[in-house]
């Protein structure tokens, strides 16, 4: 589901029974209408109603920070699981994860990208037959098959004895802002006149009921009543909508205190969503004095508030207008600077912290600020080139453990190609770019990179050149082990942790020492899990997770090795429950496929290809596969899926595979220790539920097929999840193709 405001949502009654109606026969529906009058919000609950009517998932696209057309296929490609790792054409991969599942497309702020998003839509209505798609925009899309819903403004007049829907919504929020307000019957009509003035424009009434909290609604009526009549000066008929809006936006503004303007202009800055420590730094002030002026701001509905993350943002039409000021006003470039350094301070200490506790706040901030980095990094680049490549290469993590892998090296490509850099910043970001070509396999490339790193360290400080050759030799065994280069990758694997051992760092040997563990297996050594084991250690003792999860995989796959397949599995599972909000899709990708070969050598069966296709699933999503990782990790995979085949045969396994692809890899997991035949406690009602779930039904579609309420399927539903302990209805069709489907 789409998270919602939590403010109340007034009226709209009859639009949402329209909506429900229009995306029950069209697979594409517009919202339409002026800015304002609340296109996003309906939008979004009438697709949460539908969701949960149907049992659709729900992807939300926000498009108004895409300002060229060429992006909006990225734009939704990155609104799907692990889109911000995909290399491949972005409407590809679009079509490759949407194929087979049921999905509600929400495409929101269409209006400046008209003819990409119409031409989009289009290409995406007919290759993929189960998804529905909801734009909402101030034009059309004219596309064939569109239901245009125009979104009117708010009913401004009484009907059957209940209040308008602008007046509820007017005195809603002054409950919001007063729990003592009881509004007389003459509050009640000024109310009235106060919302025909504002057109009943949803957008410009929340903006005037910000001042509920210190003015009358009949005190309010009467600050708004001049500026409406200066609109109608000069003969002008009735007032439009926008002029209405932006009449609203300038009273707004005028009525703000200079400290409060001040601030409303420094956060337009921002791309996305904030937090206080960068709209602090922005504004450039004192920390109490901005939480005062903040408030004072979200108390007027021009700033929104999200208590639960701690996080602000301000809507296109108050941003807008935000930087038009401090445009006028000649400070839009000081804010640019300080939205800069701000950002950099946050990358840099990302980088200094990374070994230790902080690894998930890390990484759960950084993407957070992903729109904000990426605007830190446009600003840099026009600076000066130590300043694009500093922020570059503190951003490692981010990109290399984040997700964002094929958007860290376009990155990579535009910083190292800015002239006058000094090697300083040069020598660490071509280190940072070859991890991630490597990550990706392209091997060519990373051996590049570390060719022209090689050459640098002479003109580095000295206090640098030495964990500049940890790093290097830590990459270039990382280039050997894919390459299948074994005694190559041990020789530099072995060198670099010996190093940063020396040097006084043992937390830049961590990398290497998982790595070296799979090297040595690769070349069948003894004792080969004794380097994962030996970081295993130092990581637990410094409370960095991210290693940790890796290096418990290597003495995974070291077990599995040995032939030690119930251990084996305890380590992999335990890998990955380290990882959770690390979330590092190249680890996840690693573990879920050594889950596959464990079941396999234990007997290749039904579930073991599931566990495959998920595997290679996810693989494909994030443009990898095993065989990046080296012709050893290859040939694994390989053996397992020939004897699942040779078990199974071919129409078998590809119709397994295909279930096992909707897995995330945490569901993957937990399905394959689930119970395996239907001795699993299931009665024969929960079955028949788990069988419409297989077949894609929604519960209302499995209630009217066995004649029960939708609140039963409801509960059986959910005793099914607590018994095979699972957490999604993918989970439970898999489970139920690969056990209970060939008995029934």
């Amino acid at each position: 589901m789409i998270k919602e405001p939590r403010s109340e949502f007034v009226g709209r009654r009859r639009e949402l029974d329209d909506l429900s109606g229009a995306l029950s026969r069209s697979r594409l529906v517009t919202l339409t209408g002026v800015g304002g009058v609340g296109k996003t919000r309906l939008a979004v609950r009438a697709v949460n109603a539908h969701a949960s009517r149907t049992s659709m998932s729900v992807v939300f696209v926000a498009l108004d920070r895409v300002s060229d057309p060429r992006r909006v296929a990225d734009a939704i490609a990155q609104a799907l699981p692990y889109g911000e790792l995909s290399t491949r054409e972005p409407v590809e991969f679009i079509v490759d994860v949407l194929a087979d599942d049921r999905t509600l497309l929400l495409l929101d702020n269409c209006e400046h990208l008209i003819d990409a998003v119409a031409s989009l839509v289009d290409e995406l209505l007919d290759a993929l037959p189960q998804v529905t798609i909801v734009a909402t925009s101030r034009r059309r899309l004219d596309v064939d098959g569109e239901q245009v819903f125009p979104v009117p403004p708010l009913a401004t007049d009484d009907t059957n004895g209940e209040p308008a829907e602008a007046v509820a919504l007017l005195l809603a929020r002054a409950r919001a802002a007063d729990a003592g307000f009881s509004p007389s019957s003459e509050d009640r009509a000024v109310a009235a006149h106060l919302c025909r003035a504002l057109d009943g424009l949803p957008l410009a009434i929340e903006l005037a009921a910000g001042r509920l909290r210190t003015l009358s609604i009949a005190e309010l009526a009467r600050r708004l009543s001049q500026r409406f009549t200066l609109l109608r000066t000069g003969g002008r008929a009735p007032v439009s909508r926008q002029r209405t809006l932006r009449a609203v936006v300038d009273w707004s503004h005028e009525l703000c205190t200079p400290a409060e303007r001040a601030l409303w202009a420094a956060l337009s800055v921002f791309s996305g969503s904030f937090d206080l420590p960068a709209a602090v730094a922005v504004a450039g002030g004192d920390e109490a004095t901005t939480v005062d002026t903040l408030d004072a701001l979200i108390d007027q509905s021009l700033v929104e508030a999200d208590r639960e993350s701690g996080r602000y943002r301000l809507l296109e039409t108050i941003r807008g207008y935000g930087r038009d000021r401090a445009e006028e006003s000649g400070e839009q470039a000081l804010h640019v600077r300080r939205h800069l350094d701000h950002y950099r301070g946050l990358a840099r200490l990302a980088r200094t912290h990374w070994y230790g506790p902080a690894q998930r706040l890390i990484l759960a901030g950084q993407r957070a600020d992903r729109a904000e980095m990426d605007a830190a990094l446009r600003t840099a680049v026009t600076l000066d080139a130590d300043t694009a490549l500093g922020l570059f290469a503190d951003l490692r993590y981010h990109w290399g453990v984040g997700g964002f892998l094929p958007e860290g090296r376009r990155w990579a490509r535009r910083v190292l190609a800015l002239p006058d850099a000094s090697p300083a910043a040069r020598a660490p970001a071509l280190l940072v770019a070859a991890w991630l070509s490597v990550l990706q396999g392209a091997l060519a490339e990373t051996q590049a990179l570390l060719d022209d790193a090689w050459a640098l360290p002479d003109e580095l400080p000295a206090d640098e050149r030495g964990l500049h050759e940890v790093e290097w030799r830590r990459c270039s065994g990382s280039r050997a082990l894919f390459a299948g280069e074994g005694e190559r990758a041990v020789a530099e694997f072995t060198r670099s942790i010996r190093l940063a051992h020396d040097l006084g760092h043992p937390e830049e040997a961590l990398l290497a020492q998982f790595q070296l563990t799979v090297a040595l297996l690769q070349l069948q050594r003894p004792d080969a899990e004794t380097p994962a084991r030996e970081g295993l250690r130092h990581a637990e003792a410094i409370g960095e997770r991210w290693l940790r999860s890796l290096s418990v995989w290597a003495i995974a796959l070291a077990l599995y090795a040995a032939g030690d397949l119930d251990d084996a599995e305890a380590h992999a599972r335990a890998a990955l429950e380290m990882e959770q909000g690390i979330d590092d899709p190249v680890g996840d990708c690693l573990v879920l496929e050594l889950l596959s070969w464990i079941d396999a050598a234990r007997a290749p069966s039904e579930r073991t290809a599931v566990l495959l296709g998920a595997a290679r699933s996810w693989w494909r999503r994030i443009d990898s596969g095993i065989d990046v990782h080296g012709p050893h990790m290859l040939a694994q995979h390989d053996r397992c899926v020939a004897s699942v085949r040779q078990r199974l045969g071919d129409e078998a396994f590809r119709r397994l595979s295909a279930v096992g692809e909707r897995l995330t890899p945490t569901e993957a997991a937990k399905f394959a220790g689930a119970p395996g035949r239907p001795a699993a406690g299931l009665s024969a009602r929960e079955s028949e539920v788990a069988a419409g779930i297989h077949e894609g039904l929604s519960n209302r579609e499995i209630a009217e097929r066995l004649v029960l309420s939708v609140r039963t399927i409801d509960t059986h539903v959910q005793r099914i999840l607590a018994k095979l302990g699972f957490t999604s209805r993918a989970q439970i069709a898999a489970w139920f193709q690969s056990t209970l489907a060939s008995v029934r």
